[in-house]
């Protein structure tokens, strides 16, 4: 639930539907040549000093969890499309290793 209201708030604020504020704290990956990840939507993953909290810290896990997510659902038309295609997405990775009952 928590990874689908942070990858939310990237796909908002990089879409121009939230804060500045928060818009600020993300950087597309622009990569110094020419390579076939240019046209990914990827975004910077800032390092963080301290290893337990501060991999928790939101600039630091809400693009860790966008660029894990498959392109598709990264250039979602709209926000409706994106939520349906997230849910989608997150449903099938919690429910793919569960035992038949």
């Amino acid at each position: 639930r928590i990874d689908f209201k942070i990858l939310l708030f990237v796909f908002k604020s990089l879409n121009g539907l939230a804060p500045p504020c928060l818009s600020d704290l993300f950087c597309p990956h622009t990569p110094s040549r020419s390579i076939r990840s240019a046209d990914q939507m990827l975004l910077v993953v800032l390092r963080s000093r301290f290893k337990l909290k501060g991999a928790r810290a939101f600039v630091v896990a809400a693009p860790k969890l966008w660029n894990s997510l498959p392109l598709h659902i990264r250039t979602a038309p709209s926000l409706i499309t994106f939520k349906s295609w997230l849910k989608t997405y997150l449903f099938s990775l919690a429910f793919s290793n569960q035992p038949d009952v």
